[in-house]
């Protein structure tokens, strides 16, 4: 049986990158991998997946696992960027240069690569990059990018569309709303006041449900929100972080979905929610203009216009664009070529 190994942000409850890996770990068994992962939480992960699971912080661990494969997936996500930091951005580098000095096959599994910080840092990234047997994106500026640095990556969707395909899509009866909310420095007491007043305006008799997608980071902005809303006379409910699969029943229960988080946008349009980003960084800019999602900027918004798109959000019809389906095909072709070998 050939061996996968997989790299990425698992192990941190945060809900985008657990659906990306519980989606292609499945995907994986399915075609009939021993699959394995670099995590946090290794005990945890291993109960939820049923995988082998390495410490991504021990160098003895990292190497072995890397030894004992046959391929090396990297993904999905955001991973190779340094607006979070340049040790970030090295380190899931390092995985993939180790995988290739150990003679691995390397596979870039539908990230979101945004322009790098440096232009050192940007020439490592491409150097290690021209090594991979195969690189999937799955935004057109990831595509675009990696084009102008002479790549040839393969543009397909984001991984989460492959779980929401085969969710039946509730008929919205009930008129509730999610505002789900992550830390950030623009995500202050202003914006939650100007928030708060525009939830005032268009949504106070509705059921509002202030949804965190990874506790670690949403709680204190969320629980923050409530407070305010309480403030004005508002009752909100506080769902911490769930299970993928609740996570997705919750949000296909509701009506209207105001998000922070990628992929509580791409989930949310997916079911057929009116959805509003809130734009805090370029990956969900991209996806809202892509799918034509209504969204505001929090560097430069308007109180005026916050309160003006979500009561367009709330009395216009939904007209969004439809998402790309996630196509296994050409993922699946690399995955198998030379099964038999080494």
């Amino acid at each position: 049986m050939k061996k996968v190994l997989v790299s990425g942000y698992i192990g941190f409850n945060n809900f985008g990158d657990e659906a990306i890996f519980y989606s292609l770990s499945n995907h994986l068994k399915k075609l009939k991998f021993d699959v394995s992962v670099l995590c946090s939480n290794k005990n945890i992960v291993k109960e939820k997946y049923d995988v082998k699971t390495y410490n991504f912080k021990k160098p003895f661990e990292i190497i072995k696992a890397i030894f004992n494969c046959d391929i090396l997936i990297s993904g999905g996500g955001s991973l190779l960027q340094n607006k979070t930091s340049n040790f970030s951005l090295f380190y899931y580098l390092s995985i993939l240069l180790i995988a290739k000095l150990l003679f691995k096959k390397t596979i870039i599994f539908a990230q979101g690569i945004e322009p790098i910080n440096g232009k050192f840092q940007t020439f490592i990234t491409k150097s290690v990059l021209k090594t991979a047997n195969f690189i999937s994106v799955r935004d057109e500026n990831s595509f675009n990018l990696l084009k102008s640095w002479k790549l040839n990556p393969v543009l397909v969707s984001d991984p989460i569309y492959s779980i929401i395909e085969n969710i039946k899509i509730k008929d919205k009866k009930e008129e509730e709303i999610i505002i789900q909310l992550r830390d950030f420095k623009n995500i202050n007491k202003k914006f939650l006041t100007d928030l708060a007043d525009a939830i005032k305006e268009n949504f106070s008799d509705k059921k509002i449900n202030i949804f965190s997608f990874q506790d670690e980071i949403d709680e204190k902005p969320c629980k923050q929100f409530i407070e305010i809303l309480k403030q004005n006379n508002i009752k909100a409910n506080y769902i911490p972080n769930k299970p993928i699969k609740e996570t997705i029943e919750i949000v296909n229960n509701s009506k209207y979905m105001i998000s922070t988080r990628l992929h509580g946008v791409l989930i949310s349009h997916a079911l057929k929610v009116k959805t509003f980003a809130l734009i805090y960084d370029k990956k969900l800019e991209t996806f809202a203009k892509e799918l034509n999602i209504e969204a505001i900027n929090l560097d430069n918004y308007d109180k005026e216009e916050l309160k003006n798109k979500i009561n367009f959000l709330l009395n216009n019809e939904d007209e969004t664009k439809n998402y790309r389906k996630f196509d296994w095909s050409l993922i699946d072709k690399v995955l198998t070529e030379n099964r038999g070998q080494k």
